[in-house]
């Protein structure tokens, strides 16, 4: 009975000891770097939701956050690469992980990895605006960069530095992910865009920028003002990704691209000149263009859609997992 009674207390004390180490380095989300936080809550055992207010951008901005599965048990001097994610027009950072679209924690949530899903708005475009129009700032380039980045590192244990972190995106968010690096290549390693908006300068984009709320509301000027103007004074030329391409040598970087149906079409004719000014460049880079999705397979189409996307995202991460920092500190 004795012997029974001190595995117990010893069992009980074990415990106890893990819960307090558990919840001792479990997140907490506190505000700074310019972001106000509103609320905080757990999706699941690794994913958290968090809702901010900045000066930089209207209303709350949800930062949907997917931890690695071993970071509350991991230790207080372990750290973590990060991964910011920038979703599509007319879309969330809920789409990272609803059903039936983007498998983001199936995918990278076995990983030794912070995964970081910021909002950009339906139409936020990823930078800037040169109109804010009625609904006050929308310096969304400034929020994701020199805000959202140190206030990570502020909450988490980050590999705080360049080596520690990289950018991918899909379609608007391509054009984040590569952009975001050549205005700031002092911040990221490596980037990635999955039918990325590649080539402001392109007809076919800027019709398809221009008609959508951003400029319907905003008196035709909104994110880059004027569209279908060539010169260096059109934000349409000022923060066109691929003229800036110079920017993203030192930068690992991958681009991913189909070329079935309309979308995808025009953006695979934006990829393909990226990839040929990387080139003309002598700047090291990867180029997927799977065409009609067989290359790639996990039943891609090829189309501007999310099994592709999620073929890209699973193809890019050990590529990725390869060049970023681990920190394993004693």
């Amino acid at each position: 009975m004795p012997h029974n009674y001190f595995l117990l207390e010893l069992t009980v004390i074990i415990i106890c000891y893990l819960l307090k180490y558990t919840v001792a380095d479990a997140p907490n989300f506190v505000s700074g770097c310019g972001l106000t936080v509103h609320n905080v809550s757990n999706v699941n055992r690794q994913l958290y939701d968090i809702y901010v207010t900045t000066d930089q951008v209207p209303g709350p901005q949800e930062i949907r956050v997917l931890l690695p599965l071993d970071y509350t048990t991991s230790g207080p001097n372990r750290r973590y690469p990060v991964l910011y994610l920038f979703h599509g027009a007319n879309c969330s950072v809920k789409d990272w992980t609803a059903p039936g679209r983007m498998k983001t924690q199936e995918i990278l949530g076995n990983l030794s990895l912070i995964v970081v899903m910021p909002n950009a708005g339906e139409f936020g475009w990823y930078t800037n605006w040169i109109k804010p129009g009625k609904h006050g700032s929308q310096n969304w380039r400034t929020f994701h960069n020199e805000q959202l980045i140190p206030w990570i590192d502020l909450n988490l244990r980050t590999v705080a530095k360049k080596t520690g972190r990289a950018t991918a995106g899909v379609s608007m968010g391509g054009l984040g992910a590569i952009r975001y690096p050549e205005v700031y290549p002092e911040l990221y390693t490596y980037a990635a865009s999955f039918s990325g908006v590649l080539d402001l300068e392109d007809i076919d984009i800027q019709i398809a920028v221009f008609f959508t709320d951003a400029y319907m509301e905003h008196d035709g000027s909104g994110p880059y003002g004027p569209p279908f103007v060539f010169n260096n004074g059109s934000g349409f030329v000022q923060q066109n990704p691929l003229t800036h391409a110079e920017s993203l040598r030192g930068i690992d970087i991958a681009i991913y691209t189909g070329n079935v149906q309309f979308i995808e079409e025009i953006v695979h004719t934006c990829a393909i000149r990226m990839d040929k000014m990387l080139s003309s460049l002598n700047i090291p880079h990867y180029f997927l263009d799977y065409g009609n999705g067989s290359s790639i397979g996990q039943n891609c189409t090829g189309k501007h859609e999310w099994t592709c996307w999620n073929a890209d995202l699973r193809d890019v991460a050990p590529r990725m997992m390869a060049v970023l920092e681990q920190q394993h500190q004693q």
